[in-house]
């Protein structure tokens, strides 16, 4: 059992597979935040939204570790794979990196409504939170969903 745990440590340690835990953070992360931010806000928990915010915060600032992660992985990961799927891969990965700012800027949007929480304009910030949270929440959908057809082939072409 010790030997797993220790092979289970080297194996987050690893760029290869903790690029994989962290990318879906963002997506579950800001879906999760974004609910607990609503119902909170319903009940008129200051601390809970608060939580909440903190939730959409640290998800969505997830991105530039996983970024940095994934480009010190991508080279094996190209090494492992045909290399039919290499344009795919880099495409992905340049996709990724493009599409980085709407997470920081949520980032920093949270970071916002969590010092204006007592403010009288809090209920404004927050509301834009949940209106750009809600959008970025989609948006994080799509692009879960073009990383699975890189690295699951079979999903590919089954649009309907």
């Amino acid at each position: 059992m010790w030997r797993e745990l220790t092979t289970l440590w080297q194996s987050i340690c690893d760029p290869e597979y903790l690029h994989l835990l962290l990318e879906p953070l963002p997506l579950y992360g800001l879906g999760l935040g974004l609910t607990f931010l609503i119902v909170a806000f319903m009940f008129g928990e200051a601390k809970s939204r608060m939580l909440a915010l903190a939730m959409i915060c640290v998800s969505c600032a997830s991105v530039w570790p996983y970024l940095d992660l994934r480009d010190k992985a991508t080279p094996r990961i190209l090494a492992t794979r045909s290399p039919d799927f290499a344009p795919l891969i880099k495409e992905q990965t340049q996709r990724r990196k493009d599409w980085a700012w709407p997470y920081y800027l949520m980032t920093l949007c949270s970071l916002v409504a969590l010092v204006a929480t007592r403010s009288p304009k809090g209920r404004l910030v927050l509301f834009a939170v949940v209106i750009y949270g809600a959008l970025l929440f989609w948006f994080s959908i799509w692009m879960h969903k073009k990383e699975c057809e890189v690295y699951h082939r079979n999903i590919v072409g089954r649009a309907r």
